[in-house]
């Protein structure tokens, strides 16, 4: 009897234990299970700065305006539009015949102004004789002092230096119009690609005018104008990011090669130009762009994602980590680019700070994180 008791007793306690056991285990699992699971980040130092956009045109570097120095017919025409050509290649060539019409013609004037030239010459040389032989008479006393004037105006040089002058200028023409004739070929004066072609095979072209236009594609520049907020925010050489939508992927680092100190005296605002590398030539002089300039920059500040302040009654929030417990903290905040603000209060360089789960916490709050970068 005495035995069955002892059992009893023995299996009553061991219920007992049972039945505790499992319950201290199920209350522990609840309080585990009891957590906000978080996102978190280390709090670093940023740049930041905000963005202003500019919208402008894109041109080429460089554009030539070819014309022959001489009239006459084209006789080939070997540029198109579209083509590239190197430095000193053909364009053109006038037919032989009408250009030495031309040197004929520079050849009588030529003849003319020098036969001009010899007989002023010749008038020059007697007129110093003669003013000479005044002076001495005047000297005398035996001419009058307007004899003496008139005569030392005709022994002048200015009429033989003028028409000097017009000999000069005879050989100079006459000299051209032998060296094209010798090569009536109008060549190329750069490497670019042909944009406009203004004349054709058999027709007769004057001299300087516009006949084929050459461009430089390999660099484009975008010319924009800005505001005096932004101008003492752009310095030569800084480099801009420069957006062209009609390009795919369009996105550029454009190099600014000119920074207009003054404004337009019309627009009151400030010429701006980068220059971008277009080696494959896929940006076309015309297109639109966009030229992003950073303003309000920020270097080395302490910031954080603009998402993880929290406000409540009128305060900036943030929660950090703190043995697995979310610790509120009031932050004053600096400069918004939208991403992130710059923190100039209330936290330190290294705070493991909530990203993801900030809205449903609060302070002292359980929590477990389960992502995020360090």
């Amino acid at each position: 009897m005495k035995t069955k008791k002892i059992i009893y007793v023995l299996v009553s306690i061991l219920i007992l234990i049972l039945v505790f056991g499992c319950g201290h285990e199920e209350t522990v699992s609840k309080e585990e299970d009891q957590y906000i699971p978080v996102e978190t980040e280390l709090v670093k130092d940023k740049t930041l700065f905000n963005e202003a956009v500019f919208s402008g045109k894109a041109y080429a570097n460089k554009e030539v305006v070819v014309a022959s120095e001489s009239a006459g017919k084209v006789l080939e025409l070997k540029a198109r539009v579209g083509a590239e050509v190197k430095k000193d290649e053909v364009l053109f060539s006038l037919d032989k015949k009408d250009i030495q019409k031309q040197v004929d013609s520079a050849y009588k004037v030529l003849e003319s102004v020098q036969l001009n030239y010899e007989n002023m010459k010749e008038q020059a040389e007697n007129a110093t004789i003669n003013f000479e032989r005044i002076k001495q008479l005047y000297s005398e006393g035996a001419v009058s002092k307007t004899d003496y004037e008139q005569a030392k105006l005709a022994a002048s040089d200015k009429g033989l230096n003028a028409v000097e002058a017009e000999v000069e200028q005879a050989e100079i023409t006459y000299d051209q119009a032998l060296d094209i004739l010798k090569d009536a070929s109008v060549k190329s004066p750069i490497e670019g690609i042909v944009s406009v072609v203004n004349i054709e095979e058999g027709q007769t072209i004057d001299a300087s005018v516009s006949a084929i236009n050459v461009i430089d594609m390999d660099r484009v520049y975008v010319e924009i104008n800005v505001t005096e907020k932004i101008i003492n925010y752009l310095s030569v050489g800084q480099e801009v990011q420069v957006e062209i939508e009609s390009v795919s992927d369009g996105n550029f680092v454009g190099t600014l090669d000119r920074v207009s100190p003054s404004a337009d005296a019309e627009t009151q605002l400030y010429p701006i130009r980068a220059y971008i590398d277009n080696k494959d030539h896929v940006v076309k002089p015309g297109m639109f762009a966009n030229i992003i300039i950073p303003t309000d920059v920020r270097e080395a500040v302490m910031a954080v994602r603009s998402e993880a302040v929290v406000t409540k009654e009128g305060k900036n929030i943030v929660y950090v980590v703190v043995n697995n417990k979310a610790v509120a903290k009031e932050v004053v905040l600096g400069l918004n680019t939208g991403d992130y603000v710059e923190v100039l209060g209330g936290l330190s360089i290294g705070d493991e700070l909530i990203i993801k789960g900030q809205n449903y916490v609060k302070d002292t709050s359980v929590v477990k994180v389960v992502g995020g970068t360090v």
